[in-house]
């Protein structure tokens, strides 16, 4: 198995899925007797593999199409997400007008449909049937340190493009009766439940819908370590799958007392928990998560079934194998591994401690022990976080929870027989079970901020991690304690004194750029604002400070107030500590102090000045920019922000600039910037343009790219490499891109 598993692994990790041919130079080692079996696994796991990522890259947009109109006629397949500024679905594709193959191959589209908040919009619910007009994007998303991979997610979710709705040329509601029943059904507990943590609660946890969850909720959910329980997840497909062998066999029994005899009564209470955990698994989106709870409990009742002495091991490997055969990038995802690992856990338990605490509640505590333990690296992986209170919490909250969802039929059949006592008690406990959550989120030392912690980390964690859990003398397992010394206080990546770091994050159509000293943190700008509400900051830039468990940053420079520059501001501030912040916009200020006062400073050995004089009030606000520069002994930058041609030949005027190893262009690329005589005087060896993806703009233009390729000099494009990070190290100049860094199969471009 561990062989099949890592032939899956090693083509997540390969930069072109061409390079699978390379594997055949290891054919040889199906002759040599002892590595026969071992070798088979592996090619079986990597023709796998490899027939996954061809078929699903296969359906992919090609680049060549994108930002082109189209029109397709589909069916909503999911429940759309609704804000003030924009309706967000997925279009399962039955047909096309264009004839292109590549269009033909289009399976499912994620549509955007944003409007004005006063604008008449158009109603679209899961289940209608579509003829719409739309302007198609290749999947092709930003790409930054530790931020979340949109492509991976589209690729295995089989999403083949986005687009953005331009019109809506025929409507059919009702077309799917299914996804429209969970429309209404979804409209109805929002309407019932008004005002009541009910309203998105229910949703939730019936019908996998968490479009109506914030930010402030998901915080809660993390910092209790509850989020298991109300989203849908392996929890509670298990238990409507106990609730169906519960009933079953109750029924069953009372077919035996009047005298009903029958083989087949013995495989009644695994149908029923087959047919409830199915139709539970269909009403809650069937995506992929639930895909792999359902997948986990199908497999366990097959032992059952067919009366096979399977062993919880047993089941749980070949559980494991059916699921990374149909999904083979879950090998790779941290969902799967923490479903698996907890299943994982408890078959531990039993195996270690079937003699001790046979009382229930014994039971249950050890069991929280033992996930809390064996959880700790992978909830410092994917939610950095060390949730001090949470063993204590679920030790509650699980079996409450879990006789909620039994409950939970009956509930609803009172609400719609209108009982009012009935919806009482349901918002009675909802409100009550998410006031108590409130609450003891805020336990002090409840929960712990981690940095991400290194691979070798983890790995070190996990069989070390067993000593705590392992039936062993107390003074062993305090051994193992000491691991909580790197996990807690990681070892910090600072620069050097005197040398500096600086990202160039991938934000799409604006600028952020984040400069790293030994002791202090400056962000130039913070990403693009959206016109359809929220920003680029949450998902482009903040991971970086959440990896790091930085919650403060020493020096914010904004360097004017347009929307592609100051855009993240208010995320930003409602994340980060500023210890002091500069801009040069008027807007901006008093609550900033101003940048064009010809200041200069050190940090760590590093220095930093400004270029600019005041310009008059009435100028354009691009010409407000800040202009930085950064500079140690070896390496310079200079960050212009959306100066135009007039203040670039005012700087050069001024003598105060001088050669500079790297250089983001002004205004990203524009031909109002970036003139010879700038070019010339500031004679740098690479140029950096922070532009989005075929932007409409098209930045950057190809007058001002022939300039700086004329004169020899290296050119960087955000929108084609990623975020790119430049190393001002002592006597060396480096730049590292992140698409080349991290390239997989899936990487677009």
């Amino acid at each position: 198995m561990i062989a099949y598993l890592f032939g899956l692994l090693i083509v997540s990790f390969l930069p072109r899925l061409s390079l699978v041919w390379l594997f055949v130079l290891l054919l040889p080692c199906c002759w040599i007797y002892p590595l026969r079996r071992l070798a088979l696994y592996f090619f079986a796991g990597v023709l796998v593999a490899a027939v996954y990522g061809a078929w699903q890259l296969q359906h992919r947009l090609p680049a060549s199409w994108d930002s082109s109109d189209a029109v397709f006629t589909g069916v909503v397949t999911d429940l759309p997400e609704y804000n003030d500024r924009r309706t967000r679905f997925i279009l399962s594709v039955q047909s096309g007008t264009s004839a292109d193959p590549a269009l033909q191959r289009l399976r499912s589209i994620r549509v955007n449909y944003y409007y004005q908040p006063d604008e008449q919009i158009k109603v679209i619910a899961a289940g209608d049937l579509l003829t719409l007009r739309l302007k198609l994007r290749t999947p092709h998303f930003l790409q930054n340190p530790d931020a979340f991979d949109l492509e991976l997610h589209f690729l295995r979710s089989g999403w083949d493009a986005s687009a953005t709705l331009l019109d809506v040329i025929e409507h059919q509601p009702n077309y799917d009766q299914f996804q429209s029943l969970r429309e209404h059904f979804r409209t109805y507990l929002r309407r019932e439940f008004a005002a009541t943590e009910a309203a998105w609660l229910l949703p939730a946890i019936l019908l996998g819908d968490r479009s109506a969850m914030t930010d402030e909720h998901w915080q809660v959910l993390q910092k209790t370590g509850t989020a298991h329980l109300l989203v849908v997840s392996g929890l509670h497909i298990a238990v409507v799958a106990g609730v169906g062998l519960l009933s079953g066999r109750v029924f069953s029994g009372l077919l035996l007392l009047v005298g009903l005899r029958h083989r087949s009564l013995r495989v009644l209470p695994l149908l029923l928990a087959l047919l409830l955990a199915t139709g539970y698994a269909v009403l809650a989106g069937f995506n992929l998560p639930v895909q792999r709870a359902w997948l986990m409990v199908c497999v366990f009742l097959a032992g059952e079934w067919r009366l096979l002495q399977f062993s919880g091991w047993l089941r749980w490997r070949i559980a494991l194998i059916v699921i990374v055969t149909l999904q083979p990038l879950a090998v790779i995802q941290p969902g799967a591994w923490m479903s698996f690992a907890a299943v994982a856990l408890l078959l531990f338990l039993s195996d270690c401690h079937r003699t001790r605490h046979k009382m229930w509640f014994g039971q249950l505590l050890r069991a929280q022990w033992v996930i809390f333990i064996g959880m700790i690296p992978v909830m410092a992986v994917v939610f950095q976080q060390l949730g001090l209170a949470a063993p204590l919490i679920n030790f509650f909250a699980v079996p409450v929870f879990s006789l909620f969802i039994m409950l939970l039929p009956a509930f609803l059949l009172g609400v719609f027989l209108e009982w009012n006592w009935v919806t009482a008690v349901l918002v009675f406990f909802l409100d009550g079970f998410w006031f108590v959550l409130q609450h003891l989120e805020q336990l002090p030392g409840g929960h712990h901020s981690l940095a991400k912690p290194s691979i070798i980390l983890v790995l070190l964690l996990v069989p070390l991690l067993s000593a705590l859990l392992a039936p062993v003398p107390w003074r062993w397992k305090g051994i193992a304690l000491l691991l909580f010394v790197p996990l807690v206080w990681p070892p910090k990546d600072n620069p050097s004194d005197g040398d500096f770091r600086a990202i160039v994050f991938d934000v799409g159509q604006g600028l952020g750029v984040l400069i790293e000293t030994q002791e202090h943190l400056l962000m130039y700008d913070t990403g693009p604002g959206y016109f359809g509400g929220g920003s680029a900051w949450s998902y482009a830039i903040e991971p970086w400070f959440k990896s790091r468990n930085l919650g403060y940053l020493d020096h914010l420079v904004v360097s004017h107030n347009d929307l592609d520059h100051a855009g993240g501001l208010s995320a930003l501030k409602a994340n980060l500590v500023v210890r002091r912040q500069e801009t040069g916009s008027l807007q901006l200020q008093p609550d900033f102090l101003s940048c064009h006062q010809h200041q200069s400073w050190q940090y760590d050995g590093v220095s930093f000045r400004y270029l600019t004089d005041r310009p008059a009030d009435t100028a354009n606000e691009n010409d407000h920019s800040c202009v930085l520069e950064v500079r140690n002994t070896d390496c310079s930058l200079l960050l212009p922000g959306d100066i135009r041609v007039a203040t670039e030949y005012d700087l050069i005027r001024s003598r105060r600039l001088e050669p500079v190893t790297w250089l983001v262009a002004a205004h990203h690329g524009s031909n109002s910037s970036s003139s010879e005589a700038f070019i010339d005087r500031l004679q740098p060896d690479t140029v950096i343009y922070a532009a989005g993806y075929n932007n409409r703009y098209g930045h950057p233009v190809a007058e001002v790219s022939e300039r700086f390729a004329r004169r020899g000099i290296q050119a960087y494009n955000t929108a084609e490499v990623g975020a790119i990070t430049l190393y001002a190290n002592a006597g060396q100049c480096q730049e590292s891109v992140q698409r080349q860094q991290k390239r997989r199969y899936w990487t677009n471009g």
